[in-house]
């Protein structure tokens, strides 16, 4: 079984230990939080011995440990990273990768020149909607893709560092929506056109709306609009997209699946593909696979950069107001 450090356990980090300990692969060694309230939730919550430091450093001088799970503020990521690869520790995180596309080609740079593995969790990838969509596109029922539409609206108010951000939606929230949207198409932007806004009723302080146009390569056509202060019906976390090929249409409308044969009107509901694990579990799972295995995760910080790649040109296309080629 492996071992694991996991760094941050206040708010999501708390889900992410609660699931770690049921994971039936992996233990947790220790747990790593400058906050000593975080700390006593925690082991409140473990179902074995668990170690507690104010640092990563203090954790892997005292256990021995495989790996290291990152549920950390962005802006720490590449530095806790660092410290894990150079320890010869392999690294899970968080989206998103880094702070900023810099921050993670320059990390990508440093794993280069280590042979951990280096993975980034995008488990929406693994929701059973996103799996069953996948397989559909596999199939080739609905033929190459041309073109598609993305919606995605929540109000959701987390306070703490999101509420700062100055570009929230495209930064935290929509990279999740790029990141399903290059598993599916298999396909890599080319070019980006977006624009941002704050209505003013917005507890975030930065950009939570925003309308992004994306060409992917073979003239594949996305257009995605993001609302994360958002009024009116809201979506699930997946949002709604709509996928259109030669042989019809695939859609995604309050997490169920319809396909759409030619031109008809009516669709089939399609019956979703299930897993015995949650979401993020069959991430780890991946990552711990590719530990086992020596092969690579399938979000890998190779892959995963490009996914922010595509988050970051959205970013700069909304600030300049001119298209981005990626």
């Amino acid at each position: 079984m492996l071992k694991a450090i996991q760094v941050g356990v206040g708010g999501f980090g708390l889900s992410w230990f609660e699931l770690l300990q049921s994971y039936q692969q992996a233990e947790v060694a220790a747990i790593v939080d400058p906050l000593e309230t975080n700390v006593q939730a925690a082991l409140k919550r473990a179902n074995r011995n668990v170690l507690s430091f104010d640092s990563l450093a203090k954790a892997i001088e005292k256990v021995e440990a495989d790996f290291v799970l990152i549920v950390t503020p962005p802006t720490t990521h590449a530095d806790l990273a660092k410290t894990a690869i150079k320890a010869k520790l392999h690294v899970m995180m968080e989206k998103p990768l880094t702070d900023t596309l810099e921050e993670g080609k320059a990390l990508l740079a440093f794993t280069n020149a280590h042979a951990q593995k280096v993975m980034v969790s995008q488990n929406y990838r693994y929701h059973p909607q996103i799996q069953t969509i996948k397989a559909l596109l596999d199939q080739q029922v609905i033929g190459k893709v041309e073109y598609g539409d993305y919606y995605f609206n929540r109000a959701t108010r987390f306070g703490g560092w999101r509420d700062e951000y100055a570009d929230i939606l495209l930064q935290d929230m929509a990279i999740h929506h790029f990141d399903i949207l290059r598993f599916l198409l298999e396909k890599e932007a080319v070019e980006v056109t977006a624009a941002s806004f704050r209505p003013s009723w917005s507890w975030f302080k930065g950009m939570p709306n925003a309308h992004v146009d994306i060409l992917f390569e073979d003239e594949v056509r996305i257009s995605y609009t993001g609302r994360w202060a958002g009024k009116g019906r809201k979506t699930p976390w997946n949002g709604e997209l709509r996928l259109v090929g030669e042989k019809g249409a695939i859609e995604l409308v309050d997490d169920r699946v319809y396909m759409y044969k030619g031109e008809a009107d009516e669709p089939t509901e399609i019956q979703l593909q299930t897993s015995l694990l949650p979401d993020r579990l069959l991430s780890l799972d991946a990552f711990v696979a590719a530990i086992r295995h020596d092969t690579v995760p399938p979000t890998s910080i190779e892959d995963n950069v490009k996914s922010l790649e595509l988050t970051w040109a959205a970013i700069e296309a909304a600030k300049s107001g001119k298209k981005w080629t990626c």
